[in-house]
């Protein structure tokens, strides 16, 4: 890899994520309007729902969502750590927030499948597409 492409991944890094200042078990996502500069908007949250989950897991989660936000398809593989497969379900297509709620749901050895957590997301910020 030439040297000059070292930085190439994070240099167009907009979105980035914090935990929320109103729940220990939920993720602001924020942008940056312009670029790399200006004040970060917060655009979404990720709650979780399953509070058996592992934190440093759920961080995970929210790294690869945030990276397909920035447009990096190389996400951090999870399925080795979770022995389950991750389903989701688009529930309206915008709320009274003008958000995108996707419910995701992790299905076990049981067959059965448990509510994991919430993504909620701004209309045109589409990681989906």
């Amino acid at each position: 890899m030439p040297l000059h492409d070292f930085n190439t991944p994070s240099a167009g890094a907009r979105y980035f994520f914090t935990r929320s200042p109103v729940s220990a078990r939920s993720f602001q996502i924020l942008k940056y309007p312009y670029g790399m500069s200006g004040d970060p908007l917060p655009v979404g949250d990720y709650t979780v729902l399953d509070l058996s989950e592992d934190e440093t897991l759920t961080e995970k989660k929210v790294l690869n969502m945030v990276s397909l936000l920035n447009g990096v398809s190389d996400l951090i593989p999870l399925g080795a750590e979770t022995q389950s497969r991750v389903l989701f379900r688009v529930l309206s297509e915008y709320d009274s927030e003008g958000k995108v709620r996707v419910l995701f749901y992790h299905l076990g050895h049981q067959g059965v499948s448990v509510e994991n957590a919430l993504f909620r997301l701004d209309r045109g910020e589409h990681v989906w597409q």
